[in-house]
C-alpha cells in the first residue's frame, strides 16, 4: 500500500493523534489509460455536427467518461486489431461522411475508466479532455484532511480506552472500544478471551457484547440490566466499567436503550448491531473479525499498529472488497506509537 499524508497535532508520544486512511488501491493508483484512434475535423464549424453523428452511428459506452473532441481532434474509438488504413471503410459502412475529416488518422492516449479524485484528473485531463465530478467526502478522505484537531482529539481518548480495555483483559493485548457518533457515547468493549473459544479476538467480544445492548448476545452473558438510566451498559462487564468510569471521566458510557418487538412500527426502526458505529482497536484485525464486522454494519474502523495477520491494510484491505454487500472506512495509526510502547512491540 502506498503511504498516506498523515495528520500530526503534537509530538508527543503520549498525546501525539496521527493517522492515516487504508484507501482502496483505484483511489491511490494512477488512473489506468488507453489507446484510441482521432482524426482531424476540417472545418470547426462542423464540430457540432461531427460529434452528433459519430455519438449517433459509433456511440463509445466504455468511454463515455471522455469528451469526444478536443480542438479540433475527434475521438473516433479504441484502438484494437482494427489497422489505420480500414478505419474510413468502416466509418462508410456506419453511414458517417468522411469529407468533413482529415485524411490523416492518428493515435491518442486517454483515461481508461473514469477518475475518481481531483488528482488522477488533473493528471488525465491534460491527456484528453474528461468528464469529472468531485466528490467533496471522497477528496478529503483521500487527502486525509477529513476529521477536525476536535474529532482527531476525541479519537485520541477512545484509543486511549482501548488500550486500558487490552491491559485489563491481559490475555493477548488487544482491546476493542465501540462507539456511537451520533451520542459520543461509548457502547461496548472487548478483549482477547481465546481461551474460552478460538472465534473469541477482542474485535468479535465487542460486536457480541454490542449485541447485548440489543437484547441478544451468546457469550459470557451476565446478568442483563433492566432500563434504569438513559443508557444502556449491557456492553460493558460491571466490573471493567467501574474502573473506565473512574479513569476517563470526561467519556459518556452507554448505548441507546433498542425498542422491544412491541414498540415498533417498522423493521427498519430497529437497530441492527454496528450500524453506524465506530470501532477502536489496539491493532490490526484479522480476517476473522475484519469480516464480522462488515457482517455486523460497522461504519469506521480505527487501528493502532499493523499485525503480521493483519486483514485491512497488511495481508489484505478486506473492507475494499467489492462484491462485498457492506464497506467501511478505515483508519491506521492512531497512537501508533503510543500503543508500540505499552505493548512493547
Amino acid at each position: 500500500m502506498k503511504s498516506s499524508k498523515r495528520i500530526k497535532l503534537d509530538h508527543d508520544i503520549e498525546s501525539s493523534i496521527s493517522l492515516y486512511p487504508v484507501l482502496p488501491d483505484d483511489l491511490l493508483e494512477d488512473t489506468p489509460l488507453t489507446e484510441v484512434y482521432v482524426a482531424t475535423i476540417l472545418n470547426p464549424k462542423d464540430i457540432s455536427k461531427v460529434i452528433i453523428e459519430l455519438n449517433s452511428v459509433l456511440p463509445l459506452p466504455e468511454l463515455i467518461h471522455l469528451k469526444r473532441i478536443k480542438g479540433k481532434d475527434i475521438l473516433l474509438f479504441p484502438i484494437t486489431d482494427t489497422e489505420k488504413d480500414k478505419i474510413f471503410r468502416i466509418l462508410e459502412e456506419k453511414k458517417f461522411d468522411n469529407s468533413k475529416l482529415g485524411t490523416e488518422i492518428k493515435t491518442a492516449t486517454v483515461a481508461k475508466v473514469a477518475p475518481k479524485v481531483r488528482r488522477q484528473y488533473d493528471r488525465v485531463h491534460k491527456l484528453w479532455p474528461c468528464n469529472f465530478h468531485s466528490n467533496k467526502h471522497l477528496e478529503k478522505l483521500s487527502t486525509n484532511t477529513l476529521f477536525s484537531s476536535k474529532e482527531l482529539s476525541e479519537f485520541g481518548d477512545y484509543m486511549k480506552l482501548a488500550i486500558d480495555v487490552a491491559v485489563y483483559g491481559n490475555e493477548h493485548r488487544v482491546g476493542a472500544v465501540v462507539v456511537d457518533p451520533k451520542i459520543n457515547s461509548v457502547v461496548a468493549v472487548g478483549y482477547s478471551r481465546s481461551k474460552e473459544g478460538p472465534c473469541r479476538h477482542a474485535a468479535m467480544v465487542a460486536v457480541d457484547n454490542v449485541a447485548k445492548t440489543q437484547n441478544g448476545g451468546a457469550w459470557n452473558r451476565e446478568k442483563v440490566t433492566e432500563r434504569q438510566s438513559d443508557l444502556n451498559t449491557n456492553g460493558l462487564e460491571e466490573t471493567l466499567l467501574v474502573l473506565l468510569k473512574e479513569k476517563h471521566k470526561a467519556l459518556r458510557f452507554g448505548a441507546t436503550w433498542s425498542k422491544g418487538k412491541k414498540e415498533l412500527f417498522e423493521p427498519a426502526d430497529g437497530p441492527y448491531l454496528c450500524t453506524g458505529y465506530y470501532m477502536f482497536l489496539t491493532h490490526e484485525p484479522c480476517a476473522m473479525c475484519a469480516m464480522g464486522m462488515i457482517h455486523s454494519r460497522v461504519k469506521r474502523v480505527f487501528f493502532g499498529v499493523r499485525t503480521s495477520n493483519g486483514a485491512l491494510a497488511t495481508l489484505c484491505k478486506i473492507h475494499t472488497v467489492r462484491d462485498l454487500n457492506h464497506h467501511y472506512e478505515v483508519f491506521g495509526g492512531l497512537l501508533e506509537e503510543c500503543v508500540k510502547k505499552i505493548f512493547g512491540e
